[in-house]
């Protein structure tokens, strides 16, 4: 018994200074950015940045619980499935933390915030400084609620129902890919795929039909995620190169 409640101890101690190394990061790298970019903003804009990115963040959230740490050929994926085999061991500590190194957090904004202010820059969008700030509060609240679930703390009365519904996740990690706010879970009908179903001619056919559509879904996402980002970039090299050319053909 000394030696597991050592363990969790040392373990515990570990992931405390990982998860706030990980809130610093998600401030540095969120907080920071918006506050540069948010005086030319009004108010109306930053609202509805911030909404959009909170919106954002619960869609990458999905995405890349749903296909990067559980694929298990990858490396967040071999890390995940730690996550999963220490659910109740001394060890569970070591692998709660969403983010698993400041690195990898810095990595998450890097690839959500860059083509945000591209967006932003090739359209004058001007939403960047609210989207920033919605990331980081996303990551920071999905941070804490995770490690409540698990390790154990107080909820919010809205956020009680969350323990039970990630919970869920752990007996079948097939679906429930959102922590705490089920928008894509939704979305994507990953919310009762736990539920036993009498296997039957129509039955079987109907799920094959549900797994398709899901599957034609959620690629649909990533393809769509990926040419947006293309765009980004082409509208953004491309946009000087253009009026380059309208200044030359005025001289």
């Amino acid at each position: 018994m000394g030696t597991a409640a050592e363990a969790f101890g040392v373990a515990l101690i570990g992931a405390r200074r990982v998860r706030l190394w990980n809130a610093v990061t998600a401030v540095f790298c969120g907080f920071l950015p918006g506050l540069i970019l948010i005086r030319p903003y009004s108010a109306q804009r930053l609202v509805a940045g911030f909404l959009l990115g909170l919106v954002w963040s619960n869609g990458f959230e999905y995405v890349y619980h749903r296909w990067i740490l559980h694929w298990p050929k990858g490396e967040l994926g071999k890390g995940h499935l730690l996550h999963h085999a220490t659910l109740g061991t001394p060890y569970e500590p070591e692998h709660v933390t969403f983010g698993s190194s400041p690195f990898a957090v810095a990595l998450i904004f890097i690839v959500n915030g860059i083509p945000v202010i591209l967006l932003d820059r090739a359209f004058h969008l001007r939403i960047a400084a609210g989207m920033l700030i919605g990331f980081a509060v996303y990551f920071i609240i999905t941070e804490e609620v995770h490690w409540r679930i698990h390790l154990g703390g107080w909820l919010p009365p809205g956020f009680s129902a969350a323990r039970n519904y990630h919970l869920a996740h752990h007996d079948r990690p097939d679906a429930r890919f959102n922590v705490f706010l089920p928008l894509f879970d939704l979305l994507m009908g990953n919310l009762d795929r736990e539920r036993p179903t009498r296997v039957t001619k129509s039955g079987e056919s109907s799920k094959l039909i549900s797994d398709f559509y899901r599957a034609a879904t959620e690629g649909i996402l990533v393809y769509s995620y990926l040419i947006v980002i293309s765009i980004f970039f082409w509208c953004s090299f491309s946009s000087p190169t253009r009026r380059t050319q309208k200044i030359l053909r005025k001289l």
